[in-house]
Formats: structure tokens, C-alpha cells, sequence
């Protein structure tokens, strides 16, 4: 089969969108061929426009900030202006999410999306090296994540941690998707991590958008404030902000580069 594609880089979270539909009953086998073809790639989604407005459909059906955020910038290349405002649909997010994107030069933008509060935040505790240690899990539409503090991100066994969170998962139901982000409280340096149940794939991500929105919220909520930073992440920056009212979470944001490529036919025999 052949298939339109265009490869979005949002601060180094690659990400590879689909421009023609893709039956549902093959997007598992096409996922994971496609991504076996390109070891950049991260995740991969269907992207489409409808009335100018942008639409992705990520493979595994879980919400990303990153592809939301990307799609807004491709919405901006499509319309040729150097700015504007999109209301984009994604996967695992029941209503649209505003993207502001700014062309900053060829292929090159700025785009920022708007988040919604937590569905829901709590305390776990998991066991790690023969101990229990605490993590913030944050409950966004589409996407659950879990937040680790710690006083140097290099000395955290991260696979150890994340089958640990499996383990506590699997008490319950599963989440469409989660990820565990490990987070250095002095710097802001993230490692971030995510596991899509549809797919049963697990990213090392070079930076999470929802994810990011998660440290956000942790963040404002073990500060009691609003605030606004940037992560840094192994593939670049993603800036964060948390609006903070009456002691609860009212909003957040997340924005950053995205690189677009050019539009790539591939042909792919599955």
C-alpha cells in the first residue's frame, strides 16, 4: 500500500503522521512495521483536517500533547500564514484543544496547547530497590501518568521503577496508556517513559507532551502555586505551566519547537 506521511519533530519526540485513512483493523501491523522501517520515529498517528481544523488519530488511540501540538503546526503550514489558533481533535481527548503555532522559519515553529485539569491525582507508592517510594499519579484524558521526584535522574534505575509500576497496575484496571516520568527537582531534567496497552508498545521517549502537562501539575501541586518552566528533556526543551486557584489545578499548558519535514510517500507491504 501507499501512504502520504509527513515527519514531526516536537522537541525531538519524533513522530510520524499518516495522511491518508487507515483502516482501524490493520493500524497494529502497520504501526509496528512502520516503526521497524524507522528507528527515529517514536510513535505514529493519522492526521486529516476537517473545515481547516486539524485531527489526529494516534495508532494505539491514547492522547499526545506532542502530536496535538504538531498538528496545529502543520494546520499553520497548510492555511501559509505565520500565526494563528487551531482547534485540534485528538485520540483519548473528548473535546478539542486550542494550539497556538508561530512560524519562526521554514519548517521551523513555535506551538503551544492548551490543557484541561487532571481528571484525577493521587499518591502511590511503589517498591524500588527493597523500599517503598512515593510517585503523583495525574489522570488526563487518554493518557495516565506517574510522576517520581528525585535528587539525580541518572541514579534511578528507570526499568527497575517502571516494572514495579506495572506490577501495581495490574491490580487494577489498565489504562489505555501511561508513562512514568522521572523528574530531578533541582534541574527540571526529565527521562520520560510510556507504555500504550492497545499496541503493548513501550516508548523511550526523547520528551512526552502529556507527560510534561503531568510534571506541571505534580509541580503545582507540591508548591500550592501557580507557576511556569521548562523541562528539559532528552530531546530538547518543553516548557510547562500550571495555573494554581483556590488549592486546586485549573489549568495547564505545554509548548515548544516542532520541525516539520516534507511530505514523504512511502510504500509499505504488510
Amino acid at each position: 500500500m501507499q501512504i502520504r506521511t509527513i515527519k514531526a519533530d516536537p522537541s525531538g519526540n519524533i513522530t510520524l503522521f499518516l495522511l491518508d485513512p487507515v483502516a482501524p483493523e490493520i493500524r497494529k501491523a502497520l504501526n509496528q512495521k512502520l516503526l521497524s522501517l524507522d528507528p527515529s520515529v517514536e510513535q505514529i498517528g493519522c492526521l486529516s483536517l476537517k473545515e481547516g481544523q486539524p485531527q489526529v488519530e494516534m495508532m494505539g488511540g491514547e492522547f499526545c500533547g506532542n502530536a496535538t501540538r504538531s498538528a496545529g503546526a502543520y494546520g499553520l503550514l497548510l492555511s501559509g500564514e505565520k500565526e494563528g489558533t487551531f482547534q485540534v481533535t485528538c485520540s483519548g481527548c473528548p473535546t478539542p484543544l486550542a494550539v497556538k503555532a508561530k512560524k519562526v522559519r521554514e519548517g521551523i515553529f513555535e506551538a503551544s496547547v492548551q490543557l484541561a485539569p487532571p481528571l484525577g491525582m493521587k499518591k502511590i507508592n511503589l517498591s524500588y530497590e527493597r523500599e517503598s517510594v512515593e510517585c503523583q499519579e495525574v489522570v488526563l484524558p487518554g493518557i495516565t501518568h506517574y510522576i517520581y521526584f528525585t535528587l539525580n535522574v541518572e541514579e534511578v534505575d528507570q526499568e527497575q521503577l517502571f516494572y514495579s509500576l506495572q506490577r501495581e497496575i495490574s491490580r487494577g484496571k489498565e489504562p489505555e496508556a501511561y508513562g512514568l516520568m522521572l523528574v530531578e527537582i533541582s534541574t527540571l531534567k526529565v527521562l520520560p517513559i510510556v507504555y500504550v496497552s492497545s499496541t503493548g508498545t513501550l516508548y523511550r521517549e526523547k520528551s512526552c507532551g502529556s507527560g510534561s502537562a503531568a510534571v506541571a501539575a505534580a509541580l503545582a501541586l507540591r508548591q500550592n502555586r501557580s507557576l511556569a518552566a521548562a523541562l528539559q528533556e532528552p530531546g530538547g526543551r518543553i516548557d510547562i505551566e500550571a495555573d494554581w486557584k483556590e488549592g486546586r489545578i485549573t489549568g495547564l499548558a505545554i509548548g515548544g519547537p516542532v520541525k516539520l519535514g516534507e511530505e514523504i510517500v512511502l510504500d509499505v507491504d504488510l
